[in-house]
């Protein structure tokens, strides 16, 4: 069964259509518009279609960028050394504009944003929560401090799953001290015998007997015990299929000048654009580029659809040359794009209640890099596979996200899109030198456009202030680590985990591994 957005009541149509009859008949057969000699309704008609068809609006503004951009492809196949004062103006105008569009697209889809309402008596409540929880640390103080969260907020079950008979008994050990303190959620425990999110998850999935399945990370938080309300409003909406949240990266050492606490400041703010992204797009028209898999709440029904975890577990990439069995990152894209398929809507759900926090760059910078090149693989792997999904652009599903998310991020190199700005602003007419008013009023702007996404963790930790610049550099350094990735797109190793050590543990205790579930 596929859920459509778009539908259209028939009796609604008919009582419309015997109005327009009568009105027919009762003037002659014409039927006078009503914005006919009435200049100020057809301003008003006018000014109002960009807030009454976002998604028509941004498309068409997207179409005039394009073919802007075609001259500018025009412009370039003429050498360098031929090019006048002129020609760098028209390279530089272009560049701003398609450089900045998107960035006031997003201001303008962020300022229209609305979070789904908590409803006085909902349909789905906690008893109506399946938490799934895979793992592979279940030692770390982590983990249980995200046992923790989740149990105080009583969903009906919480289900564990762990690689190998030894991480089960960590597990099992952990369900039983915290079941006395929480009788009201079940606490079910199983384990497989190789580490795979996608495998744990899959394996879970069967035994979900409720509406509603939380996918979380182990090393997540959930600081408000409204969470599951907040993040099953937007299920009152019969087609809303997946609800994403906000996330927040805990800050460890505000102001403080370390490599960890840079590290983990770039982290908080990587998120952060992140939830920027999503709310402005979901706002305009529907979208997001990937509902994240730290938590997201999921139908039950589309995680057991015919043939769903299936391809969850043995999904290609690139015609098919690589991933199957072993593709271990992008679960979150391909369960974000799965939905989307089926029809399902997509919800982002931003509210006090509904934040997610995590922790991120606090260990090591090794690993953070690791996990920014498995990201940065993930955008050239998962992109090019939603944008095949060209009907959905056609049909007027969602235009913006397709063309300024999907499409923009395989080309969003923030080092080379600026320095392109500042050289063809210094060749230019506009300007007669490098230390210039001109130049300056750029760095400026560039400086701005780089620190508005920002303004929320600066506001909750203002002793960040002087650490901004280390964010501008990772910016620039992040287009390289980009590079890096569109050349290595095919390796989908899990960095920033050690899996071979924890797939070495479990084979030593095969024969007394147990894969069934036991509940505390």
């Amino acid at each position: 069964m596929s859920y459509t957005d778009d539908y259209t009541d028939s009796s609604d149509t008919e009582g419309s259509v015997s109005t327009v009859h009568s009105i027919q008949h009762a003037s002659g057969g014409q039927v006078r518009p009503a914005t006919q000699n009435n200049p100020s309704s057809l301003l008003t008609t006018i000014l109002g279609f960009p807030r009454n068809n976002p998604k028509q609006f941004i498309f068409f503004i997207l179409t005039i960028l394009l073919s802007w951009k075609l001259e500018i492809y025009s412009k370039l196949a003429t050498p360098f050394y031929d090019y006048t004062a002129g020609d760098w103006a028209t390279i530089f105008q272009y560049t701003f504009v398609l450089r900045y569009t998107r960035l006031f697209c997003n201001i303008w889809g962020s300022w229209r944003y609305e979070p789904s309402p908590v409803q006085a008596w909902p349909k789905w409540t906690n008893r109506d929560v399946t938490v799934v929880l895979p793992t592979i640390d279940p030692g770390n103080v982590k983990f249980v401090k995200c046992i923790i969260s989740v149990l105080e907020n009583r969903p009906a079950a919480i289900l564990i799953v762990t690689v190998g008979a030894k991480m089960r008994r960590r597990c099992e050990k952990v369900a039983r001290r915290y079941k006395k303190q929480y009788p009201s959620t079940r606490i079910g425990v199983s384990a497989i015998l190789h580490p795979s999110k996608r495998r744990q998850v899959a394996h879970a999935v069967p035994h979900v007997d409720t509406e509603i399945t939380i996918l979380a990370d182990d090393h997540v938080y959930w600081p408000s015990t409204e969470f599951i309300p907040s993040v099953l409003a937007p299920f009152e909406d019969n087609n809303m299929g997946v609800v994403a949240t906000y996330k927040r990266v805990l800050r460890t050492t505000p102001g403080k000048w370390s490599v960890i606490s840079i590290v983990n400041l770039i982290g908080c703010f990587y998120l952060l654009r992140h939830n920027w992204e999503l709310r402005a797009s979901n706002a305009i028209d529907g979208g997001v580029f990937v509902v994240s898999g730290r938590t997201a709440a999921y139908r039950t029904k589309l995680l057991k659809s015919m043939g769903f975890m299936d391809r969850f577990c043995r999904e290609r990439f690139f015609f098919g040359l690589f991933g199957g069995k072993g593709l271990g990152p992008d679960d979150d894209n391909f369960l974000t794009r799965e939905a989307y398929r089926h029809g399902w809507k997509v919800k982002f759900q931003q509210t006090e209640d509904s934040v997610v926090e995590t922790s991120l760059g606090d260990e090591n910078a090794v690993k953070f890099r690791g996990q920014l090149v498995r990201w940065a693989r993930t955008t050239f792997r998962s992109n090019p596979c939603m944008l095949r999904r060209v009907s959905d652009v056609y049909t007027w599903r969602m235009p913006y996200t397709y063309v300024a998310v999907y499409a923009a991020a395989l080309f969003n190199f923030a080092l080379f899109w600026d320095a392109t700005l500042f050289v063809s602003l210094y060749l230019s007419w506009h300007t007669r030198g490098v230390f210039t008013s001109e130049m300056g009023l750029l760095a400026l702007w560039v400086l701005w456009t780089k620190t508005i996404k920002l303004w929320p963790h600066i506001l909750r930790h203002p002793s960040d202030i002087p650490l901004i610049p280390c964010q501008i550099l990772f910016a620039y350094a992040h287009s390289l680590i980009k590079v890096w990735a569109l050349f290595t797109f095919w390796d989908c190793a899990w960095l920033g985990r050690n899996l071979d050590a924890v797939d070495a543990e479990s084979k030593e205790l095969r024969k007394e591994l147990d894969k069934h579930f036991t509940f505390a």
